[in-house]
């Protein structure tokens, strides 16, 4: 155990982070151990990680030299950020500095970066079909984590732009799944008409991540986008219909 390589994981009890960690516990046989870093060591989640012989460290992604603190003697690092905890693109900005910052400082030979694709390079500022918000986005959650890219790419640590999707869970955690018309009937409202959406499971996420991270130099100074499907919104409802077994539209 002793000789193998550490994956520092930050957001170590977010959903991304679930399925990277237990990725790593499943792979006995991968050189791999994982230490989990979260704001609160406490926390009845962190407990539960710790409980599985996860190492649990407490570090702040607002405080950069709590991160430099946690990354220490990792030979990967894996970072996240919660959009919707605080709905700040600066804040995102930041955090993402800090991250690839202390990577830098603390010799982690290869970063993930879980990030998203910049909508304005297809969809201008000038373009009035969708709104601009806080003043310079399109979609905020999506633009502020690609413009983040660049503090990886400078940062002079390996690093592999991880572009992820859809989550199939927000279906039941943000309210997102099929919703009772004024006829009675369940509808998903999804403005796609016959446009596919990628989506993946949270989980696969971090899965992937770790094969990354397995693959070495192969998949460094590279971005590498992933999705478990690519579905209209006409074959979600079919999916909905068959495992709800009423109709949804």
């Amino acid at each position: 155990m002793e000789n193998k390589k550490i994956i520092a994981v930050v957001g170590g009890t977010g959903a991304q982070a679930k399925g990277l960690i237990h990725a790593i516990l499943n792979d006995s046989e991968g050189g791999f151990k994982v230490r989990a870093i979260t704001r609160n060591a406490g926390s009845d989640k962190a407990k539960e990680l710790a409980k599985l012989g996860v190492e649990v460290v407490e570090a702040n992604v607002e405080d950069k030299a709590t991160l430099v603190k946690a990354f220490k003697g990792a030979y990967g690092a894996f970072c996240v950020t919660f959009f919707w905890e605080h709905f700040s693109p600066e804040k995102e900005n930041q955090t993402a500095k800090n991250m690839a910052e202390a990577a830098s400082e603390a010799g982690v030979k290869h970063v993930i970066w879980s990030t998203l694709e910049d909508t304005r390079k297809w969809i201008p500022l000038s373009d009035d079909r969708m709104p601009t918000l806080h003043g310079k986005y399109k979609v905020p959650h999506f633009d502020a984590k690609g413009e983040s890219n660049v503090y990886f790419e400078k940062s002079g640590v390996p690093y592999t732009l991880l572009n992820t999707s859809f989550y199939w869970e927000n279906f039941i955690y943000f309210g997102l799944g099929p919703q009772k018309g004024a006829d009675g009937n369940l509808a998903i409202t999804f403005p796609m008409g016959d446009k596919k959406l990628p989506g993946i499971a949270s989980g696969d996420i971090g899965k992937c991540a770790y094969a990354i991270f397995k693959a070495g130099k192969e998949y460094q100074g590279k971005t590498v986008s992933i999705a478990g499907e690519h579905l209209t919104g006409n074959q979600m409802a079919e999916a909905f219909s068959k495992h709800l077994g009423v109709d949804v539209k």
